[in-house]
């Protein structure tokens, strides 16, 4: 059987004259069993178009905030720059995907808009908000540095088992308010969400680390790749 096409969101440069994925994405859905498409952006009729093509979705990293505006709230001074086409295209994205059934995975600021989209709320900032400044981890970005606890029973804990498992995570913002639908499936020791899904589609799930890069040091953290391929080769079925 050919290889389910797995759509990957892109970056754009802050000039906006170029297009931008780290390579350990595409790398990560390759070992995995699937075949990356790189998807530019575009409004939601492009978005339903490029999905078309696509068996399963990941919502990539980046450096920008979601929008707090997109959630209700003003945006305050320690929330970080947005890239509205960006978020805007991954928005349509998302809603298509879900729409249509097809196996989505939202990674750090992916998972952040996966819960928005879903009509949930974030932190701006954890240490403005929380008092935490703890989530940030310095170079080397793809080893894991703390340890977060797998709600048993979930989609993630049937990828990467129920115990302990320690995570590279790299944000300033975290889910608040889960959106409708939303199950809490990761936290931190603080408390902090490191992991949402949805149950009531085949196979969405949002980490707030990146599994991508800590495969190398675990390799429980690439069976959410070979997760997200498989309920994809499922959805061509």
């Amino acid at each position: 059987m050919s290889r389910p096409r797995i759509g990957l969101t892109l970056d754009v440069d802050d000039a906006l004259v170029r297009y931008e994925l780290k390579r350990v994405y595409v790398d990560a859905v390759l070992a995995a069993g699937g075949l990356p498409i790189l998807l530019p952006f575009g409004d939601e009729q492009v978005a339903g178009a490029y999905l078309a093509l696509c068996d399963g979705l990941v919502i990539s990293g980046g450096v920008a905030d979601v929008p707090p505006e997109l959630y209700g709230e003003a945006r305050r001074p320690r929330c970080g720059p947005a890239k509205p086409v960006r978020t805007q295209s991954e928005w349509a994205f998302c809603e298509a995907a879900l729409a249509a059934r097809i196996p989505v995975l939202g990674v750090c600021g992916g998972m952040q808009l996966l819960n928005v989209v879903r009509g949930g709320t974030l932190f701006q900032d954890l240490s403005d908000d929380l008092g935490l400044g703890c989530h940030e981890q310095p170079p080397p970005k793809d080893r894991p540095s703390h340890a977060i606890e797998v709600v048993p029973h979930t989609l993630l804990a049937s990828l990467v088992g129920d115990q302990q498992l320690h995570v590279n995570s790299t944000h300033h913002q975290a889910v608040r308010t889960p959106g409708t639908g939303v199950l809490v499936s990761a936290r931190a020791a603080d408390g902090v969400v490191e992991a949402i899904e949805l149950p009531d589609v085949p196979f969405a799930l949002g980490v707030q680390w990146h599994p991508e890069s800590a495969s190398a040091h675990d390799d429980r953290h690439a069976a959410i790749y070979r997760g997200l391929v498989a309920a994809a080769r499922d959805q061509r079925r």
